[in-house]
């Protein structure tokens, strides 16, 4: 399954990530996870984004792999960008974080991943 696509079947909501499992001895961890703002793209979007970085950021190159004008490839590249920037929250004040870490509120994991 496709984790970008897990739906809740009664609310329609996204999913969230909440146990992994080894399959040689069935280890299992339970919590909260996250997921990489890539994982979520669609499958065409992190080809093109895999492309894009073994061109070496170049439009020219992913233009040739994918048969379309300049104008398209950079067209594509943008509405990934624009995915991403509407996906994505910024990071919380670094100097809060860094003060709840001092009082205890929050654990060094979280303090980095709020960063």
């Amino acid at each position: 399954m496709d984790i970008c696509k897990a739906i809740c079947p009664s609310c329609s909501k996204a999913m969230t990530p909440v146990a992994l499992e080894c399959p040689r001895c069935r280890l299992r961890l339970e919590g909260e996870f996250t997921v990489s703002p890539l994982v979520m793209l669609p499958s065409e979007d992190q080809a093109l984004i895999i492309a894009f970085v073994r061109s070496y950021g170049s439009i020219k190159r992913i233009q040739e792999i994918l048969g379309v004008s300049y104008p398209t490839a950079r067209a594509r590249i943008d509405r990934i960008i624009d995915n991403m920037n509407t996906s994505m929250t910024a990071p919380e004040d670094p100097d809060t974080v860094l003060e709840q870490l001092a009082r205890g509120e929050i654990s060094f994991p979280q303090a980095v991943e709020r960063l």
